[in-house]
Formats: structure tokens, sequence, C-alpha cells
């Protein structure tokens, strides 16, 4: 019983508890529990979480009803140590392949320049796509008359407050200089592409504690970025970045979703491959994987090579941006400083 009222002290429970995708993934494990064992564990262990509080509460219960009160003082301060004590070695909850790379340390001055340089970054991701996700608005929209549209102004007040407009990229200027409703449908299409760069951004500066799988986020979500043009301290609040293994994990689960999707696009005719070994492969992986509702990748509550053809090309696009964003961080963090300005979007 000990265990879980620690668990009620600790940081990463309540944030993974109230955190909105956790409950959307259990609905997606829910459409798939009668088929999928990952599916069952999955539901088992939110429906876990979720049955903490009670259970605490009806032991709470028990001990009132007992006239066993008097422990429940004695009790609060031991674990609310053991919670502090254990912080330091908490580690999230995550579903990707683990390996054992060998990375520099960062200095506390080189941790230091290097937060501020993503904290910049993303900022502009930010206004970027919160911008494109108002340029999409009004471009579907109709809006009553007398109605004004402050999105360009309140951009352009928070990159100047923060000190970020001079050291933008002159193009990126030019684009929220554009008045409010004159983005045409090419530059919104590609500005949204910036998406999964902006959720791996929020990730590594801790905004985010959980960074779940492709197959767990195929919509687009813009209070990614509108929560932080509404609360940028949000970017300055911590001191920390996730470490470089982290990342590095984070690359080859993208990576392998990666190939899974792509071997699924060789095999269904969308793609040639390059030779014939790459199509010798990517039969074997459809082979070994297809129709295989323990084994196979999951997009949304659809295995791969279940998936529709606009589902597998939008999850190869989302697996092939975090694999490439991920290599050009841990580069540009094995370096003794960060890029310098101007800070360019790169969707």
């Amino acid at each position: 019983m000990y265990s879980l009222f620690a668990l009620l002290f600790k940081a990463s429970y309540w944030r993974m508890l109230l955190r909105p995708d956790t409950w959307h993934e259990a609905w997606q494990s829910l459409k798939r529990v009668h088929k999928d064992r990952r599916a069952r564990r999955h539901l088992g262990q939110v429906v876990w979480l979720a049955l903490v509080p009670l259970l605490c509460l009806a032991y709470l219960g028990w001990i009132i009803r007992l006239n066993m009160l008097f422990i429940v003082p004695v009790l609060i301060p031991i674990f609310w140590w053991q919670a502090r004590r254990g912080r330091a070695q908490e580690t999230v909850l995550s579903i990707v392949p683990t390996r054992n790379p060998v990375y520099r340390m960062l200095s506390d001055e080189e941790q230091r320049k290097f937060r501020e340089y993503f904290v910049d970054v993303t900022l502009l991701y930010a206004v970027m796509l919160d911008r494109a996700s108002s340029e999409t608005y009004l471009a579907d929209k109709v809006l009553p008359q007398g109605y004004e549209v402050t999105t360009r102004r309140t951009h352009l007040e928070l990159l100047k407050g923060n000190g970020l407009w001079e050291r933008m990229d002159q193009v990126d200027r030019e684009a929220l200089m554009l008045p409010d409703g004159h983005w045409n449908s090419q530059a919104i299409n590609l500005t949204i592409l910036g998406l999964e760069p902006l959720r791996l951004l929020r990730w590594i500066l801790r905004v985010d504690f959980y960074l779940p799988v492709i197959g767990q986020q195929l919509q687009l979500d813009y209070k990614l970025a509108h929560d932080l043009v509404r609360a940028p301290q949000k970017l300055t609040e911590g001191k920390e970045l996730v470490t470089l293994a982290m990342m590095e994990n984070g690359k080859l689960a993208a990576e392998y979703f990666y190939n899974r999707c792509v071997a699924e696009r060789i095999v269904r005719g969308y793609v040639e491959a390059s030779n014939e070994d790459s199509m010798k492969t990517a039969q074997e992986v459809a082979t070994t994987f297809g129709g295989k509702q323990h084994e196979d990748f999951v997009l949304g509550d659809k295995l791969v090579s279940e998936a529709t053809r606009e589902q597998l090309e939008w999850a190869t696009m989302l697996s092939r941006r975090r694999a490439g964003f991920f290599h050009w961080t841990l580069i540009a963090l094995e370096k003794d400083a960060p890029p310098q300005a101007p800070y360019k979007f790169q969707p």
C-alpha cells in the first residue's frame, strides 16, 4: 500500500494521469482491446493509474473506520520524503527501443546555452504555426462585419518583446509581416509540416514529459503552438534538457517506424524499390508483420498493413521528419556551441 501512496507524491504520475493524450491513447487501445494483447496491456496500465487515488481513499477510509487516524500525520512526511528521494531516479514512461551509445556530457554552461537556443527556436516555430492555424481559419471562414483579426500584431509583439525578431531569417520576417489572411495555401501547407519538430522541441525542453510513438499522434494539433504563444513563459520555467541518450532512443524508434511504413508502401506498389534486395527485404518485413494484430506497428487503431494509403503516407512523412530532426539535433549537441542566428523556420 505504501507504493500507491508514494505514487501520489510523484509529479510524473500526475502529469501522465492529467495529460489529455493519455485518455485519447487509451480510447485507441480500447478499440483494439479484443484483438491485440498490447492494447489490453496498455489499457490495463491506464486503468490502474486512474484507480490509484480511489484505492488510497478507500484505504484511508478503512483506517478511519478502525480509529487509526493518528498514524496519517506520521505517514505523510514519510511518503513525501521517499518521493523526493526517488525523484532523481525517476524515468519517463516510454515505448521506444533502447541501446547504450556513449555521449559526452554537456557542461552546465553548454546546457544553458543550448537551452537558450532551443527556447528561441521553439518560440519561432510556435509563432509560425500559430499563424498558419489562423490563416487556415481565415481561408475557410467569412468573418462578421467589424471583426478585427489581431494574430499578426500579437505575434510581432511577442517576437520583438523576446528579442527574437532581429535574429530571425529575413524570409520568415517577411511572411509574418503579411497582413492577416494573405498567406496562400502553399505557404500554409508547408508551415504545417513544422508541427512535428515543434512537438519534439517541446519534449526536448521538458515542456512535455512524454513523447508518444508516431502511431499515437497522427492528428494535426495546433494547440501545441497556441499554448506557447499564450504562455511563452513555459519555455523558460525549466532548466533541463532531455539527455542525448533519450534523443537517440527517439530517433531509433522513428527509424524503425519509418522502415516498416516504407516496406508496406513498396509491397503495395506505392513506390518502387531501389533494387532487388530492397524489394526482397520489404516483402520479408510485410510478411513478418502484415496482419499480425499482436506484432505489427499500429497507426491510430489500425495496423500498418490495414492502414489507408493516406494514413500510411502521413505516418511515413512524420517518422522521417522525426528521425531527421533528432539526427540534426544530436549533431548540434555534439558541438561546443549552438548554431548562431539568424534562426530559420525549417519545416
